[in-house]
Formats: structure tokens, sequence, C-alpha cells
């Protein structure tokens, strides 16, 4: 009998584990690599490919000034500089409750409570995913259509549209 209890505990362990890495999986939607492109006059130039990786969640201590929503973290790196400089970034903080919220500078609060606005920042960059062909405003006097629905304002480039491969 001892056996059977053993099986079954195995089975129901191994579901559990299943069930969290797809739920992992399922919310994950910036892991990949991604074309980075630039738009001049209409013409798009790749510059570069970037990979995006999820990594460890930030350690509660280590994130005590943010909110534990902000855990999630991933690494980037760039080809062009042969990956030798990685980056860590995370997802754009949102706590409602503690009033803090980085989309309201952009005026993007609405569209990401309603699950149309995710950003992820770098530090000297920040990318965005929403949907393909939407136009985004910046502020009252700037919009961007984002072709793919993925978009960064990034140091050196301004406004650039990212392909996911």
């Amino acid at each position: 009998m001892g056996h059977i209890k053993s099986f079954f505990l195995f089975l129901m362990l191994i579901g559990f584990t299943c069930l969290s890495a797809q739920k992992n999986t399922e919310k994950d939607i910036w892991s990949g690599t991604y074309a980075l492109n630039t738009v001049y006059k209409g013409i798009s130039t790749t510059v570069d490919t970037l990979v995006i990786s999820r990594i460890e969640d930030a350690k509660s201590r280590e994130n005590q000034a943010k909110e534990k929503s902000n855990a999630v973290r991933w690494s980037m790196i760039s080809k062009r500089d042969g990956g030798k400089d990685k980056v860590n970034v995370e997802q754009f903080l949102f706590d409602a409750e503690n009033d803090k919220d980085a989309y309201k500078e952009f005026g993007w609060t609405d569209l990401h409570k309603a699950g149309k606005m995710n950003c992820i920042d770098g530090g000297n960059f920040f990318i965005c995913q929403t949907l393909p062909n939407t136009t985004v405003a910046f502020g009252i006097e700037e919009n961007y259509l984002t072709k793919t629905g993925i978009f960064g304002i990034w140091l050196h480039y301004g406004i650039v549209e990212l392909q996911k491969k």
C-alpha cells in the first residue's frame, strides 16, 4: 500500500510541476529574439538583434523599495556587441493601491489596466507591447504607429520598432 501512496504522490508532484511551468510560460510575453529597427522617413532599418530571456525574480530584500508586483526580471543581450553587455530589465511598476504607476507619465494607465499595454524598463530604454497597427500617443503632440505592436524608446535611437522572430 505504501508504494501506491508514493506513486500517487509522485504523480501529483509531476502534475503540479507541469502546471507551474505552464503558468510561468503563459505569463512570459517577453522572452525571445527581436530585430531592433529604426524607422526614418518610413524606411525601416535593422540595427541590432536582441535576445530577451526570463531570469530569476528579484529577491524581496532587493526589491523592498518597490512593490512585490514588480519582482519579475529578464536579461537582454545585443547580438551586435556579441552579447558582452547583459542588461537586466524589469516590468514597469504598476501598483494602483500605493499610487505607483510608471504608465501614468505616458497616459497609458487605462491601456495597461485593460491588458493592451505592457512595458519593461532597462534604464536607458524601455520596450512596450500593444496590439499591432496601434497608434501610440506620447503626450499631446507626438504619436507613433507601431506596425508590429512592439516598440521602444532607446537612448541614441529614439523610437524603435521591434519585430519578434
